[in-house]
């Protein structure tokens, strides 16, 4: 954090993300989305980005008056907020809609199953789609990973199946009739949910990229390989029926399966090495 001062008043301003209120981490996030064409430079975009960075009231903001340079100076200060991404999970931990409270999942998947993953991942294909955007299916990512509390949280914290997860499990049925509701959420806070999933699945295909092959072209352009993962899954037999193994963390689903096809082709190289000249 450090001081700015303008005439008798002095504000304490963020100089990176973590920094930041909850409220101006919501007002603030669709800058790193204004930078890629440039429109970030224009004054109507930067005066409100530096308001809410201020966390001056716009009655302050209409009288306030800075020289050429003066402004420049003030632009270099809060310009990372264009040209960085935050780090881990939002500083909000639920969001409140229609009466409802949606809390969002753990940081690194820590609290996400395999089939909530798998969901997720082809909402938001659909959604990112470069030649047919589907842009309701924004709201399904959002309804996939953001559920209200369980109704037995209580008993469930206390009994042999904790795994730290207080959102209801993952229903389908149920996620399509929230996705409906969530069209009327805020758009800022949208941009919350989907810049944390976009950080967090990046980083999670990244640890797990020899699984995917880059290289190579998926079968199913519409995301539903990521279905046909855990069928395949569940014909190993190793974390039982198709069923147990949506419910299965999905760390642990996708780490066992990294080191089996590790192991394979140790094995394979071996082989080789081993062939008669």
């Amino acid at each position: 954090m450090r001081k700015i001062e303008f005439g008798s008043k002095t504000y304490q301003v963020a100089e990176k993300w973590s920094e930041l209120t909850p409220e101006q981490y919501i007002q603030l996030i669709m800058c790193p989305r204004l930078k890629a064409d440039g429109s970030y430079e224009t004054l109507d975009n930067e005066a409100a980005a530096c308001r809410a960075w201020l966390g001056m009231s716009p009655k302050v903001w209409v009288k306030l008056e800075l020289a050429h340079w003066q402004w420049g100076q003030l632009r270099q200060q809060f310009n990372w907020l264009f040209t960085t991404r935050p780090e881990g999970k939002p500083p909000i931990n639920s969001f409140a809609h229609k009466g409802v409270n949606y809390h969002l999942p753990a940081d690194a998947y820590g609290d996400t199953s395999a089939v909530e993953l798998s969901f997720a991942n082809m909402a938001y294909l659909e959604f990112a789609n470069p030649e047919e955007p589907t842009p309701d299916a924004l709201d399904r990512l959002i309804a996939i990973l953001c559920r209200p509390r369980r109704a037995d949280f209580k008993k469930f914290r206390n009994s042999a199946e904790w795994n730290g997860d207080l959102r209801e499990p993952f229903n389908e049925s149920r996620m399509v009739d929230r996705a409906k509701d969530l069209a009327g959420l805020d758009l800022s806070m949208k941009l919350v949910v989907l810049d944390y999933f976009e950080r967090m699945n990046n980083q999670f295909l990244e640890s797990y990229g020899e699984l995917f092959g880059a290289d190579k072209q998926p079968r199913y352009g519409d995301g539903r390989g990521w279905i046909m993962i855990l069928k395949n899954v569940a014909k190993d037999g190793h974390f039982g029926d198709f069923d147990k193994v949506c419910q299965t963390p999905a760390h642990l689903l996708f780490a066992t399966m990294l080191d089996d096809l590790l192991d394979a082709q140790d094995r394979e190289e071996e082989a080789l090495k081993n062939q008669p000249k």
